[in-house]
């Protein structure tokens, strides 16, 4: 039934391969990471320290790399980075002598602070060059060393539309079809079937499941041959990511199944699907990137189940499994999942409603 339907074929695999092109054109080449906020620690206090900063300060503006936000010393424990100045500073420039700078604070890992840390690193060069001195007057510490592959735009981008699929199949493309069988009728041919009726709910379930992650992987295969997204992880974190990916697919597919079942008319069934996508949509990490929102709101979002799994598919495909947290996501996927079946199953009728 949903391969006979065109409607159902482009809104599942045709118009997400569009998003990809768009998205991809207009955000997939240069993009300003970030935030990453900045402290700058003077140790030093002198004319030529502040001079240093206060160039720094104006570079870091001009460029079009990152989003640096500097805030004052008073926050520099909240603070990603901290660029400490370190007494004597200015004692070794009249010296030509080399200078360590320390680079602390929480150094988070990810695409966003890989170019803060080349940032400053350019700004520490161009201040060397300007000395005209046989040693760097300036240096940094190396990066920590990371295991995995950065979560470059592309790969959120991509990663985000597979989201999207599994947001769209399971509300429109299954709770309101599920409506419009039972309002139109249909369901009183599948009573006549030799079958019980969790059998057929689970057909529809398992079929929009199959359907879902094949859309998913037609995506990543597109990303992969067109725009060059790679995936440098092993095969068990690939597998882990697809697990999670169906574990998500299939609570969102009983959300889907409880929306049908609570509802009596297609038009209603719409309009609770719309309410609910729409506010996921934007909220939930898809493809804008929520790293500017305040953090208490950020912390209320994390909570949702649809965050809960793009952050889990994407440290899988990234940097590995953090299972403090990623535990935490699959019971709250888990949890949505048991619930909506449960009420479904105490709601769910084969007549239409009055």
């Amino acid at each position: 039934m949903f391969l006979r339907g065109r409607l159902a074929l482009f809104w599942t695999f045709a118009f997400p391969l569009l998003m990809l092109v768009m998205q991809m054109a207009l955000f997939g080449h240069d993009i300003k990471l970030g935030p990453v906020s900045l402290a700058l620690l003077d140790q030093d206090r002198s004319q030529i320290s502040q001079d240093y900063i206060r160039e720094l300060r104006a570079g870091l503006r001009q460029q079009n790399s990152v989003e640096f936000h500097v805030v004052s010393p008073e926050q520099a424990n909240e603070a990603d980075l901290i660029l400490t100045i370190p007494s004597g500073f200015a004692e070794n420039v009249a010296n030509k002598l080399s200078t360590e700078m320390a680079l602390g604070g929480k150094r988070p890992a990810g695409p966003a602070f890989d170019a803060a840390y080349g940032m400053l690193r350019g700004y520490s060069d161009a201040y060397n060059l300007t000395g005209l001195a046989s040693a760097p007057r300036v240096t940094l510490p190396a990066p920590a060393a990371q295991t995995g592959q950065s979560l470059d735009y592309r790969l959120f981008l991509v990663t985000g539309l597979a989201g999207m699929i599994i947001l769209s199949t399971s509300l429109m493309g299954f709770a309101t079809p599920l409506v419009a069988a039972r309002e139109g009728g249909m369901f009183r041919m599948y009573q006549l079937f030799p079958i019980n009726t969790a059998m057929v709910v689970f057909a529809w379930c398992g079929s929009r499941l199959m359907i879902m992650l094949t859309a998913s992987l037609v995506m990543f295969l597109a990303a992969w041959s067109i725009y060059g997204v790679h995936i440098n992880v092993g095969a068990a974190q690939i597998i882990l990511a697809v697990g999670i990916l169906a574990l998500g697919s299939a609570a969102f597919l009983a959300l889907g199944l409880l929306i049908a079942s609570l509802t009596n008319s297609v038009a209603a069934a719409t309009m609770f699907c719309n309410l609910l996508y729409f506010p996921l949509l934007f909220s939930g990490n898809l493809m804008i990137p929520l790293g500017g929102l305040p953090k208490p709101v950020l912390q209320v979002l994390d909570c949702l189940p649809l965050n809960a799994m793009m952050a889990s598919i994407r440290r899988a495909l990234t940097v590995g499994m953090d299972w403090k947290a990623d535990i935490l996501n699959l019971s709250s996927l888990l949890l949505m999942l048991a619930i909506c079946l449960l009420l479904s199953a105490k709601r769910f009728t084969w007549m239409p409603r009055e």
